[in-house]
């Protein structure tokens, strides 16, 4: 069973930290990440399945930074985003205790949103890309 918390901290905003290529991103205000792995189910006579088939293992990430900060990760690649594969390491720790760490191995951005219209409050860029794996506390979500 586990433990309850009762007025205890949970993971916020905070207590996340995001490393990349560049060092830790100080300008990023949202990360995302997702692995995945489609399976079908096999079907013989009848109408029950016999079996399943299982699909290619894929992962995605996207994260959202500050104009400032694309331009210092873009120079920390030494080449166009489009071409580096780099890591992100996302951290987890509450007042030095309770650390979790997700690592994104091998990041490939597809995608750069770059905008800037009057009255928005900060100009920001989402990236978004595939990754070869994402590996929690150690543990990859697939082998």
């Amino acid at each position: 069973m586990s433990e309850i918390k009762i007025n205890g901290l949970n993971y916020d905003w905070p207590s996340v930290s995001v490393t990349g290529p560049n060092g830790v991103f100080i300008d990023i205000t949202e990360v995302n990440w997702k692995s995945s792995q489609k399976k079908k189910r096999i079907y013989g006579k009848g109408s029950v399945p016999i079996g399943v088939a299982r699909g290619n293992y894929s992962a995605t990430v996207d994260f959202t930074i500050s104009k400032d900060e694309y331009r210092q990760f873009v120079e920390s690649l030494g080449t166009s985003p489009f071409k580096a594969e780099f890591d992100l390491a996302i951290v987890f720790e509450l007042d030095g205790q309770d650390r979790s760490e997700t690592l994104i191995k091998q990041v490939l951005i597809d995608d750069v949103d770059d905008s800037a219209k009057q009255g928005e409050d900060a100009i920001v860029v989402k990236l978004s890309g595939t990754a070869q794996m994402i590996i929690k506390d150690g543990v990859p979500d697939y082998e």
